[in-house]
Parts: structure tokens; C-alpha cells; sequence
């Protein structure tokens, strides 16, 4: 895939810092996500980030953790203006240092995704890392399986729509 800038945020070079590596998907879908998400408020990606990260735990199966249901609660107080921005940087943190810790690559992208849920306060585009941190989770759980590909995007589309 291309260079993705939209409002001065290189997407791709950001989601391919390290952090995601080969990820088997369906370009025109991840463009039209990103599109959609372009006129949307830091509040409203936040929301999205809740709706997704609530998708996620029920794709992967991960049974929710204290750790991880902050994740979704400090977001929302974030959007509420009951929290700044550090809790969840902090809950984030959280997230990555369990990922690390973690043997089971499905476990590990779920809380690596649950990490950029929680982050999403501090700049929206962490929404769309969660989104794709979704689709690696649909290659481990599908390998090859482009159809799982496109329902998961369609969904995440579908999710951020409702926002």
C-alpha cells in the first residue's frame, strides 16, 4: 500500500514503525476506513475505539482483565472530561508491557490493541492502529483468509459509522 497522508499524519509510516509488521489485507477497505475517519472529532474516534476494542475482545476470545477493562473505561471518562489524556497514556502503558511479557501472539496483539484503544485520548489516529492491530488479529485466528479479512473491515466500518 501507498503512502496514506491525511491531515498531515502519515498513517502507513506510522502503523508500519515497528509495531505492525506483514499484515494480509484488503487495501481499498483500509483506504475507505481511513477516508471515513478523516471528518471525524478526537471524541468520535474515541468512541470508535470503545466500539472496536469491544469487537476485539470478542473476536479473540481474550477474557477481560482488570487491566484491559481500563483500557475502555478511561477512554470513555476521557471523553466525558473525567480524565486527561496521561491515564491513558498510563493504561496504555500498561498494555504494551503485558504485550511484551506475553507468549501467545493472539494475546499480545489483543493487548497491544487494547493499548492504542486505551491511547486514543492522546491523538485520535490511535483508533486506526487499534484497526489494524484488528486485522492481524484476524490473520492469526485465520491465516489466509481473505473473506475473514473483508468481514473485519466492513465491521470496522460499520462500527465507525455509528459514531
Amino acid at each position: 500500500m501507498g503512502k496514506i497522508v491525511k491531515n498531515g499524519f502519515d498513517f502507513v509510516a506510522y502503523a508500519n514503525a515497528g509495531l505492525i509488521r506483514k499484515v494480509d489485507d484488503i487495501p481499498e477497505l483500509k483506504e475507505r476506513l481511513i477516508t471515513l475517519s478523516e471528518p471525524k472529532t478526537h471524541v468520535e474516534m474515541s468512541r470508535y475505539a470503545v466500539l472496536l476494542g469491544e469487537h476485539i475482545l470478542s473476536v479473540s476470545g481474550i477474557e477481560r482483565s482488570a487491566a484491559i477493562e481500563e483500557c475502555l473505561v478511561i477512554n470513555a471518562k476521557w471523553q466525558n472530561k473525567e480524565a486527561k489524556f496521561q491515564a491513558a497514556r498510563d493504561a496504555a502503558g500498561v498494555m504494551h508491557r503485558l504485550a511484551r511479557e506475553e507468549k501467545s501472539p493472539l494475546k499480545a496483539k489483543t493487548l497491544r490493541a487494547m493499548g492504542q484503544v486505551a491511547v486514543t485520548p492522546h491523538v485520535k489516529w490511535h483508533a486506526l492502529v487499534a484497526s489494524e492491530y484488528a486485522v492481524v488479529i484476524i490473520n492469526l485466528l485465520c491465516p489466509g483468509d481473505m473473506a475473514a479479512v473483508r468481514k473485519e473491515r466492513e465491521t470496522q466500518i460499520e462500527l465507525l459509522n455509528r459514531v
